[in-house]
């Protein structure tokens, strides 16, 4: 029960994360007009979060499958709390910077720790499904991020950040803490025989050369999913060059990161059986690349086509969430929370790279002409196809 417990609270550190890091879009004009800061100033505070998020996670995963999941879980929801409620105070760009970055850096160890304590905790035919249960939250927090304002009217951004201070204490630290004291009394009790008291007998596994390879396949699929989902979705990029009314990219944005979380869930259900990954991956990056065609072609009054495509690219990129399972099946034992960390780290950069290269778009194209938009994004569906097709090939060569 205790194992369970720590696993569902990492998952409340991670949709906590999500709407963290998601939120800050719909407050930054507020917090731009309070302290007097540039456009560019409010680009760098809001990417302040990913940068060192991306960076540090490798070397968590590492530490995570040699320590205590648990104990590493609560410091980093402990500093998490701690530098949020230092940037609700911040009065200065340095203040903000240095804050939101340290929260990024707590905010390292939620997700390697969750995929780890998923696979401790669950049996090894669910661990597909626990991180598809993992990823969709960051659909489901993205869309939590949209409709908080909406539902609780809070005067100020430092508001906004105060009741996300409150719900990380209430919600995780506290409980955590509850958890890692109570099964620190336990153990010194009698032996205990939770995860955080179980040796890792084997972190000495060699990595083979086709190991290696196939972890670095995996990354390169979920780096596909997450490029084209935060790419294509953050900042509107084809609504804003085809002209979309605010009420229709806020639909369609919500359809995709809604449809993107039921597709992360389907895939990892129907993905718990191994051989079944390869082809729900090649007709998603097919569904995907299709769904994309039909959001550049259609004009913008067909508010229907517009929305159905936008769930068909949610479920098409879902599937990117096998990226998980296909990684720690082909990895070395005791080596979960070190693969999980390195494929969402290919995938956060990715997702930052291609934000980056959105915001490039958006400056050189003419309003209605979505040429680059198609070169573009049409190259990395491709690649999702070419990903997903080689997996196909190299699953047929191994059942023959």
């Amino acid at each position: 029960m205790r194992d369970r417990l720590l696993w569902i609270l990492s998952l409340l550190f991670v949709a906590w994360m999500v709407w963290s890091e998601t939120s800050f879009q719909y407050f930054d004009q507020s917090l731009a007009d309070e302290l007097a800061l540039s456009s560019a100033d409010v680009a760098v505070v809001g990417g302040a979060f990913l940068l060192p998020y991306g960076l540090v996670q490798i070397p968590v995963g590492w530490v995570l499958d040699r320590g205590r999941a648990e104990r590493w879980l609560l410091l980093g929801a402990i500093t998490a709390t701690a530098l949020t409620l230092a940037f609700a105070r911040a009065e200065t760009l340095h203040g903000l910077i240095i804050s939101r970055a340290g929260m990024g850096l707590a905010c390292a160890v939620a997700f390697p720790a969750s995929g780890l304590l998923a696979r401790r905790t669950l049996p090894p035919q669910r661990f597909a499904l626990a991180m598809g249960a993992t990823d969709s939250l960051l659909g489901f927090g993205a869309a939590l991020a949209a409709v908080m304002p909406v539902l609780i009217h809070l005067g100020s951004w430092r508001q906004q950040v105060t009741l996300q201070i409150m719900v990380l204490a209430l919600l995780v630290a506290t409980p955590l803490v509850v958890v890692v004291v109570a099964s620190s009394q336990q153990s010194r009790a009698k032996p205990s025989q939770s995860i955080s008291e179980r040796q890792v007998t084997d972190h000495s596994g060699r990595w083979s050369a086709d190991a290696i390879k196939k972890v670095v396949h995996a990354a390169l699929i979920y780096a596909w999913g997450a490029g084209t989902l935060f790419g294509f979705c953050q900042y509107g990029l084809l609504s804003e060059v085809e002209g979309w009314s605010g009420s229709l990219k806020v639909g369609v944005g919500m359809v995709l990161s809604l449809f993107t979380s039921v597709g992360m869930l389907g895939a990892g259900w129907l993905g718990s059986h191994q051989s079944r990954r390869a082809p729900i991956l090649l007709a998603g990056s097919c569904s995907a690349a299709a769904a994309l065609l039909v959001l550049v072609a259609t004009n913008p009054q067909s508010v229907i086509v517009l929305i159905l495509a936008g769930a068909i690219l949610g479920l098409g990129l879902g599937t990117s969430v096998l990226a998980f399972p296909l990684a720690e099946a082909a990895a070395p034992p005791a080596q979960t929370a070190l693969v999980v960390a390195f494929v969402n780290t290919a995938g956060t950069l990715m997702g930052a790279l291609m934000i980056m290269l959105s915001g490039l778009l958006l400056q050189v194209s003419t309003p209605g002409n979505t040429t680059l938009v198609v070169l573009t994004y049409g190259s990395l569906a491709l690649l999702g196809i070419i990903l997903a097709a080689l997996l196909q090939i190299n699953t047929i060569k191994r059942s023959a």
